[in-house]
């Protein structure tokens, strides 16, 4: 740690969000992912559209309807909205879980960019950049598919949010991924990763209201759930696409994903300078 500057490497340096350095790191890492986007790309975005017909259409039709905003809908339209916030947090998570961590530790592709004017807060942001494009792609694949199940008439949603929804988690997804820059720079080994994926991934996923309504498992959880972002961006899609208050879950995901990336990009710079450069 520089005696000049103790404090430099906790900032969260948010002024090298715009910085073409970081530009040029997501850059780079999309030159590389479209090199490889049928492997890299169509597997993890067909995974919500596989559990939307096991859980939505498959488990829905044993479900009754769920009451919002003082009507009934059936499961699979309820289930929809969190199915979408749901592709936005697992790409963007797990991508910068598994992805940052090859690309650091077995790529070595870091310390090809550290030798240039690249600096380790324009990786931090590169890499967080980067996740939120992964997210927002895998989202848009979901809500094409939504959107198809409305012509159908399997699904009773306000169709035309389906288009800018996976903007939206696009900023949002940077919260997930610099929280998951944390458990990077942490690990000691990729097999470590399992904790993060079972202990925070896993259960986020399910219990943040994608697949069931948070209110029905006990005040407890909803209350846990408030700190949560993910649980705001599904409340927010649900409002969008089904009906409800859209103010309440907005400013709840502005305060939860704003205060969480300030916070956890911090940490994350801090702990992945200390790793790579042993400040």
């Amino acid at each position: 740690m520089s005696a000049a500057n103790p404090k430099a490497v906790w900032v969260p340096h948010l002024a090298s969000l715009p910085d073409w350095r970081s530009r040029a790191v997501l850059a780079r890492n999309f030159r590389v992912w479209r090199r490889n986007w049928k492997t890299s790309f169509v597997p993890p975005a067909m995974e919500p559209v596989v559990s939307f017909f096991a859980f939505g259409l498959g488990l829905g039709a044993h479900v009754g309807g769920i009451a919002i905003d003082g009507r009934t809908v059936d499961y699979a339209t309820w289930m929809a909205p969190g199915l979408l916030a749901y592709a936005v947090f697992t790409s963007s998570y797990y991508e910068a879980l598994y992805g940052s961590y090859v690309r650091m530790f077995y790529q070595k592709t870091w310390d090809g960019m550290l030798a240039s004017q690249v600096e380790v807060r324009h990786v931090v942001w590169g890499e967080i950049l980067w996740a939120g494009l992964r997210g927002t792609m895998n989202a848009a694949v979901v809500a094409g598919v939504l959107g198809l199940g409305c012509a159908l008439g399997v699904l009773d949603l306000h169709w035309p949010w389906l288009a800018v929804l996976p903007l939206l988690g696009f900023v949002a997804a940077w919260a997930f991924a610099a929280a998951a820059l944390i458990f990077t720079a942490l690990v000691p080994s990729i097999d470590h990763m399992n904790y993060a994926v079972f202990l925070v991934g896993f259960p986020l996923s399910l219990t943040s209201g994608t697949y069931f309504p948070v209110e029905a498992a006990g005040p407890w959880l909803h209350l846990v759930m408030q700190v949560n972002p993910l649980f705001h961006l599904a409340s927010v899609y649900r409002a969008l696409l089904i009906g409800g208050d859209v103010a309440g879950p907005m400013v709840g995901l502005a305060l939860t994903a704003g205060v969480g990336l300030v916070v956890t990009a911090g940490f994350a710079h801090g702990l992945l300078r200390r790793r790579v450069l042993g400040d």
